[in-house]
């Protein structure tokens, strides 16, 4: 993963305008501790900036560790209280620099999208935590029922805008999930899926308006993840 092609110093910037207290992940964090979760020693796999860490180490004391393929991105997350933080040139063929369950939780947000093996990292992830660790791992999904019709109409595989100034031949993303399809990657290295948080991503766009419109939408996102959630995050354990 390079500073200046696959994911450039721009895109790590713009991580830099999110609140590490109060963002759209936060929920997610709110529903892991109230499952009574408390992450100790937490590795962030593919950390960027480790914007979406902090909010785990203000609430839960979480050590945090990081690790991401590039040296700008560490450079701003060692802003954010991070124990220990190391460069990895390929997420998709190297290994974690970490022994065998070191860490009781993990994080790899919006990473594994990025690569071409992304059961390389599910694997590290299993390798380094301990017995019952949890692994929170969370990846776009480009083609709900709203993506696909959107598809349809405009031919294009960035169905949310999440990239409107990169090429279609550079497009960052290059693996594309279901809900299933995570599920049985997860699973196909020995992790069980201890909580699905997909519904806090619902893609339905104009019921939001109406009355009791984001129940209806997280019911729905809940009911079909594939078909209803712009975004699948499940949290996983090692048994």
């Amino acid at each position: 993963m390079s500073d200046y092609t696959h994911f450039n110093k721009s895109l790590i910037d713009d991580l830099s305008r999110i609140n590490p207290i109060s963002n759209y992940f936060t929920p997610v964090w709110d529903a892991v501790f109230e499952a009574g979760i408390k992450p100790r020693k937490m590795l962030d796999i593919g950390c960027g900036n480790g914007v979406f860490s902090v909010y785990a180490r203000q609430e839960a004391g979480a050590k945090l560790y990081g690790v991401d393929g590039s040296q700008y991105a560490l450079s701003q997350a060692a802003l954010c209280g991070y124990e220990q933080l190391k460069y990895i040139n390929d997420f998709s063929f190297d290994k974690l620099q970490w022994e065998d369950g070191s860490f009781d939780f993990c994080l790899s947000k919006d990473l594994l999208e990025h690569l071409v093996r992304p059961s390389a990292v599910m694997q590290e992830a299993h390798r380094v935590l301990a017995k019952g660790g949890y692994f929170l791992v969370h990846v776009p999904n480009h083609f709900p029922i709203y993506g696909r019709l959107k598809f349809l109409f405009t031919n294009e595989i960035d169905t949310f805008g999440y990239f409107p100034e990169t090429a279609r031949h550079e497009f960052p993303h290059l693996r594309f999930f279901t809900s299933e399809n995570l599920v049985s990657l997860a699973q196909s290295v020995g992790f069980f899926v201890e909580h699905d948080f997909s519904d806090f991503f619902p893609a339905i766009p104009i019921i939001n308006r109406v009355p009791l419109g984001n129940r209806v939408s997280r019911l729905l996102a809940r009911y079909s993840p594939s078909h209803f959630s712009e975004a699948f995050t499940l949290l996983l354990k090692k048994l």
